[in-house]
């Protein structure tokens, strides 16, 4: 079925076609938003409001030039088309046109919904685009963060979505295995490998008034002070160790170490031999595939699916990452031996290295490498999920793109925004030493992953996000996932009553347009029906503008409409005869449809029972 408010806007189109059929055809699509308020009907057209449009129909009537003697002139011929779909229209303000949809033309998406059942609310675009949707891809040299397990509620429910319109898309995780680094991340399990073996450590601290961390006096192996920290990398080291010991340098020369460790300042120079250096080399790869087994665990168990998670270190094993600069033609030069890329041209503030006058190449060429790839395997679009860190690095990037023939509107980056744990009004010290939480895996240990996955979403993508651990931590209405996951369950209970008051829905195979004129159409009952009928909109929208925090609002305002429609006693289900009470039972149904599909699409479950649903009547 056509989306009700194209169906509107069509409708629009004739009264256009009506008013100056040489004008009309020339007319751009017809603008409309939601009403803001309902008082006020169901949409509001903001047509006679534009400037260009007026002056053209003014052109053969210069009346016209007014925006609300237009808007009169277009209600006048909606008015006499006597559209089934538009029940009133009205001029308010300057020449607002508000528009009133008719009950039967609502009722009938109450019908489409329990039909289609599962699939209400997907449809199908005419132009399917082939789109990667790279997200999370977090370093492999620890747990996934907070602000990791946003992007990947984000990114999961933004390609839910594309594919609920009938995109084709392709969910990526970029695995930077490659680099210094990996390097860093070697050393740092060996150095913690050492220690598990006798060896003692020291650890450079920040003084007042030097500019570099300053190591202690006194004996212990200087651990890096640019190396990771966290006890996550004993924890790795473990359980590297556990499945492979060979790693472990020589007895001898552990017996070795151990002492080198217990004298007074023993320096840094024996991670210049070769045995060592080799070892913390293997440990490194070794922590890199425990780090990246342990993400996608982590991530499966948060519902977010990967169709690849595609390894850096392939594109350095060949001439991919050089070969790039040669596809960048024209863009590059060459200055003081270092090679640039002119992403000036593309609105950058300045021109970038993108290989070292070393002959390296730097992370950005292997990016652009990275994302010629993703062409080169035939998508069309290329969206991609960062952190708040790499705001800067868009434009350079974008630049790219363009250099190597991608449509500019076909690249496109949202940025994640931090993520705040707050505990009582208090924000929560990043600090696994303190036993605070701070990884994904944590977060869903102790809170339900439906919650946090509607706390991640409910938000926009460039909107800070405060994560009330209390707020989530509730179980009740006031926890607003759990408000929407108990509308869903009073409607089943509601249903499980009706049943023992053998009461029931109509066919949903059998469309019955006369039914809902069976009934009084109060403000109660109009809401419900104007929610179910937009539900197919609101996922159009939001999969459009990848606003997944859209659809999160509207399943809260259809929790609320439904909090208030079982408010009034003519909507006691039990109380009513049999034809109404199938009619309040149809468009119950739909809403329950419109609930479970919508969470459904944001990655969360939809309960048929609740404690406090059990009050339904």
């Amino acid at each position: 079925m056509q989306m009700l408010k194209q169906q509107v806007i069509e409708i629009i189109q004739k009264a256009l076609h009506n008013l100056d059929s040489q004008v009309a055809g020339a007319v751009p699509e017809v603008r409309m938003e939601n009403a803001r308020d309902e008082k006020f009907g169901d949409y509001a057209c903001l047509l006679a409001m534009d400037k260009n449009i007026r002056e053209r129909f003014a052109e053969n009537n210069a009346a016209f030039k007014n925006p609300k003697v237009f808007a009169e002139a277009i209600c006048e011929q909606l008015n006499r088309l006597q559209s089934e779909v538009i029940e009133a229209v009205e001029v308010a303000g300057p020449g607002f046109i508000n528009i009133t949809i008719a009950a039967r033309a609502q009722y009938a998406f109450v019908h489409q919904a329990r039909r289609d059942h599962s699939t209400y609310g997907r449809s199908q675009c005419a132009d399917p685009r082939n789109i990667i949707f790279e997200f999370v891809s977090a370093n492999p040299t620890g747990p996934l963060n907070v602000v990791s397990a946003r992007a990947a509620a984000l990114g999961d429910s933004c390609c839910n979505l594309l594919e609920a319109v009938g995109e084709r898309v392709h969910r990526e995780f970029y695995v930077n295995d490659f680099g210094n680094q990996v390097n860093q991340l070697g050393v740092s399990c060996l150095l913690r490998a050492l220690e598990l073996n006798g060896c003692k450590l020291k650890f450079a601290e920040k003084q007042k008034g030097e500019a570099e961390p300053i190591y202690p006096e006194g004996p212990g192996l200087r651990f890096p002070a640019g190396g990771y920290h966290g006890d996550y990398i004993i924890d790795a080291v473990r359980a590297v160790l556990e499945t492979d010991s060979d790693l472990l340098p020589s007895a001898e020369t552990l017996q070795s170490l151990a002492e080198l460790s217990t004298e007074s300042d023993p320096g840094d120079d024996f991670l210049a031999e070769q045995e060592l250096d080799e070892t913390a080399d293997l440990m490194g790869r070794a922590a890199i595939d425990y780090f990246l087994d342990t993400q996608q665990r982590d991530l499966e168990k948060f519902r977010v699916p990967f169709d690849e998670f595609y390894r850096e270190s392939a594109l350095h094993a060949g001439d991919d990452v050089l070969a790039a600069r040669d596809k960048l033609g024209r863009y590059v030069y060459t200055e003081d031996n270092k090679t640039f890329f002119r992403s000036t041209d593309f609105g950058d503030d300045r021109d970038r290295v993108i290989i070292r006058d070393d002959g390296r190449p730097t992370y950005l060429l292997a990016d652009i490498a990275y994302h010629y790839d993703k062409m080169k395997r035939g998508f069309s679009h290329i969206y991609n999920i960062w952190g708040p860190d790499h705001h800067g690095y868009i434009a350079r990037l974008a630049g790219a793109m363009q250099a190597l023939g991608l449509p500019e509107e076909a690249f496109r980056v949202l940025i994640a925004q931090q993520v705040t744990l707050m505990q009582d009004g208090e924000i929560v010290v990043m600090s696994k030493r303190s036993g605070r939480i701070i990884t994904m895996a944590e977060l869903i240990d102790e809170i339900p992953v439906d919650v946090v996955r509607y706390f991640f979403i409910m938000r926009t993508f460039e909107s800070h996000l405060e994560f009330d651990l209390v707020e989530a931590r509730d179980t009740s209405e006031k926890n607003p996932y759990y408000y929407v996951a108990y509308a869903h369950a009073r409607i089943c209970s509601i249903f499980r009553k009706a049943t023992e008051f053998k009461l029931q829905a109509g066919n949903p195979e059998q469309w019955q347009s006369e039914a809902i004129d069976r009934i009084d159409m109060t403000p109660e009952r109009q809401r419900l029906l104007r929610l179910v009928a937009r539900f197919p909109e609101e996922v159009a929208d939001a999969a459009a503008n990848l606003e997944p925090h859209r659809l999160v609002n509207y399943l809260f305002s259809l929790a609320m409409a439904l909090s208030k429609f079982y408010g009034p006693r003519e909507n006691k289900i039990i109380e009513q005869d049999p034809d109404t009470a199938g009619v309040l039972l149809d468009i119950l149904d739909a809403v329950r449809v419109c609930l479970r599909n919508g969470l459904r699409l944001l990655g969360m479950s939809a309960p048929e029972q609740m404690t406090r649903a059990e009050d339904a009547d």
